[in-house]
């Protein structure tokens, strides 16, 4: 009896995974892996939430919570979207993945679709680009203020340029270092980028939450006061 022909998600793999080992294969070696290594931290939820709500109480603009409400929230939202998919779809990890030189919190690490450390990076790509003008009142604040910092933001505005490009080539090339890292299949970063600018989007218009941020800043302000001597 003739094995049934193979369906078009079949086909779809079998392409996704000749074209992804030959990214890897062929390309892995190009960049130091500690410097894959170190796209892979940055991406992680593990320092990229902590890192956000560190920058929420570092840099106490009121032009910001809007932002940063955006930011931490859906943060929340991706690691809980990817884990769920990941746990429903259980795609395995392409075969040449070191998990010797991978941490696995969680089970749904073990599985490799969509690309969490994608999602992650565009997430943050998206959410920056939709709040540019309000990282330019911001930065129009910090240079008001004088310092250190306001010297950093110069008269002309070019800053929050440079970092909103920044952010977007640090977003690709970190999408990209996942495929050649061999943590996974080029789809899986495709579909996981395209959730995070989706999610990027949904956290700007939806994950307004600035009175929440706004009031744990003001009960953390006045803990720090009745420290005080």
């Amino acid at each position: 009896m003739a094995e049934p022909p193979p369906t078009l998600l079949q086909k779809v793999l079998t392409v996704d995974t000749k074209f992804s080992h030959y990214l890897h294969s062929n390309f892995h070696t190009r960049l130091p892996i500690f410097f894959l290594l170190i796209l892979e931290i940055s991406a992680d939820f593990r320092f990229s939430f902590p890192i956000s709500l560190s920058l929420l109480f570092a840099l106490p603009l009121p032009s910001l919570l809007p932002f940063f409400s955006s930011l931490l929230f859906g943060l929340l939202l991706d690691i809980a979207t990817v884990g769920l998919v990941k746990i429903l779809l259980r795609r395995p990890r392409p075969p040449y993945n070191h998990l010797s030189s991978m941490s696995t919190p969680v089970s749904a690490d073990h599985f490799s679709f969509p690309s969490g450390h994608s999602s992650r990076v565009s997430f943050v790509a998206a959410l920056v680009f939709l709040y540019k003008e309000v990282m330019e009142v911001a930065a129009v604040e910090v240079r008001e203020k004088g310092g250190v910092f306001g010297s950093w933001v110069g008269e002309d505005g070019k800053l929050v340029d440079v970092v909103v490009v920044g952010v977007c080539v640090w977003a690709v090339v970190t999408a990209v270092s996942r495929v050649l890292l061999g943590r996974h299949y080029f789809f899986d970063v495709f579909a996981g980028f395209c959730l995070g600018v989706i999610e990027g989007v949904f956290a700007f218009r939806v994950l307004r939450f600035e009175d929440i941020l706004r009031f744990c800043s003001v009960q953390r302000s006045m803990k720090f006061k009745q420290r005080e001597p």
